[in-house]
Order: C-alpha cells, then structure tokens, then sequence
C-alpha cells in the first residue's frame, strides 16, 4: 500500500510538471494566447509599475500576479489530474482513456467551472480565443492524464 502511495504521488507531481511546461510554452507558440497571455503579463507589470509609484510596496502587484498564474496552473494541471486519479484509484480503473480523458475535459471546462463558481453566469458568446484556450486546456490535462496513466495506473498483476 506504501509503495502504490507513492507511485501515485510520484506520477502525479511528474505528469503535473510536465503539464505546467507544455502549458506555458504551447501559450507561447499560439499567437492567440501568446497575444492574450502577453497583455495580461503587460498589465500585470503596469499594476506592479503603479503600486510602487502611489504606495511605494510593489510586493503586493507581484504577489497579484504570481498568485494568477499559479491559480492557472492549478486549474489547468493539478485539479483536474487529481480528481481522475482519485476516482481512478478509488474504481480501480486502469484505462487511458479515464485518465486522459477525465483529466482533458475538466482542465478544457475549468474557465467555465470558476465562472460557475464564483457566480458570474456563463458566457453568451464564446469568441475564438475562449475556444483557444479552452483546447489548450484540454491538450494540457489530457497530457498531464496521460503522463500519469504512464507512470502510476495500476497495472492487473497489481490488482490481486
């Protein structure tokens, strides 16, 4: 049981990695999101830039803004990755197409989930860079799931 723990902790923080990368630098060579990523980087330095101007502490602007990625990344990478590995490990099951799958779909649905979370309705029109980014979030869980089925999905002689 030890060591199926950490199989399980090893392969998530694996796939979890290597879905942040490919995360970033697919939003990189996208112009869309690299467009989209760059003007929230932009305004982020500009808020930095402010708050150090009218209060002196840009330590908070800073803060703002690795706490943004980080939430993107945790959206993006881990949850979803985490709850296909629970449900998996909790049903047994051993399908790619679980881990993949589940975890796709749920980082492809994460800007909808935190709209429905904090309350502010769904979106009316989606426009082509929302489709964008919702893709990229797919391909980012859908590889971070299948990195972890690699790793640490049990295998049958596992089972008995």
């Amino acid at each position: 049981m030890l060591r199926r723990l950490i199989v399980m902790c090893f392969g998530f923080v694996i796939a979890a990695g290597a879905g942040a990368i490919f995360l970033v630098v697919s939003a990189l060579f996208d112009t869309a999101t690299r467009e989209a990523g760059l003007a929230a980087v932009v305004a982020g330095l500009f808020a930095v830039f402010d708050a150090a101007a009218n209060e002196g502490d840009p330590e908070q602007a800073f803060a703002t803004l690795s706490f943004i990625i980080w939430a993107v990344i945790v959206a993006t990478c881990a949850a979803p990755l985490a709850v296909a590995a629970l449900v998996g490990e909790a049903a047994g099951v051993r399908s790619f197409i679980w881990y993949s799958g589940v975890s796709g779909v749920l980082a492809g649905a994460s800007p909808w989930i935190v709209r429905a979370a904090k309350g502010l309705g769904r979106a009316q029109q989606i426009n082509e860079a929302e489709s964008r980014l919702a893709l990229l979030f797919f391909l980012t869980g859908a590889l971070a799931g299948a990195i972890y089925w690699l790793i640490a999905a049990p295998r049958k002689r596992e089972q008995s």
